[in-house]
């Protein structure tokens, strides 16, 4: 657990945050058991999104990509993955993800949470459109895999959910 000065992508406000680096899901689970918690990744949320009042978790060491179907395009990644690691891994693969921000500094995590979207929003929504399932673990340290149909309303509120359901592993 480490004491540290943290902001949003506008460096606006500043605040005096703990932060603590989880290395297993249990960790993450007693900490949000024992106290309000918010995920953060790469800090480029815009406002104050992913500032912890109590606690912010740092999931920037859950970054491993897990799998990858060459035939579908479908990735199976911690949320802690950049957007930039991503799009440097598969480019030269042929592979571009479906919904990308304005910036490539984000996690795939952050991404998920404010259900972002892209220049072809309109056309293709936004990154919900394409996300099969999420893990997420909620405040009672429980992990449920979410999805389009099961614990669907979970799923809904989550993507797009800015970290208040719980943390997307």
């Amino acid at each position: 657990m480490r004491s540290e000065k943290l902001s949003g992508w506008g460096r606006y406000p500043r605040l005096d945050c703990r932060v603590l680096e989880p290395e297993s899901e249990a960790e993450i689970a007693e900490a949000v058991v024992r106290e309000p918690a918010i995920a953060r990744g790469l800090g480029r949320a815009y406002g104050d999104s992913a500032l912890g009042t109590e606690l912010t978790l740092d999931m920037r060491r859950w970054n491993r990509m897990l799998a990858f179907d060459e035939k579908t395009g479908q990735l199976i990644a911690e949320a802690g993955v950049a957007l930039g690691d991503i799009v440097a891994t598969f480019l030269p693969r042929g592979w571009f993800p479906a919904v990308t921000p304005g910036t490539r500094h984000v996690t795939l995590g952050g991404m998920l949470a404010a259900d972002v979207h892209g220049k072809n929003h309109h056309k293709d929504g936004s990154i919900r459109a394409f996300v099969d399932w999420i893990d997420l673990l909620g405040p009672d340290g429980e992990v449920r895999r979410c999805t389009p149909k099961r614990n669907a309303e979970l799923f809904n509120w989550s993507l797009g959910g800015m970290g208040l359901t719980g943390v997307i592993l």
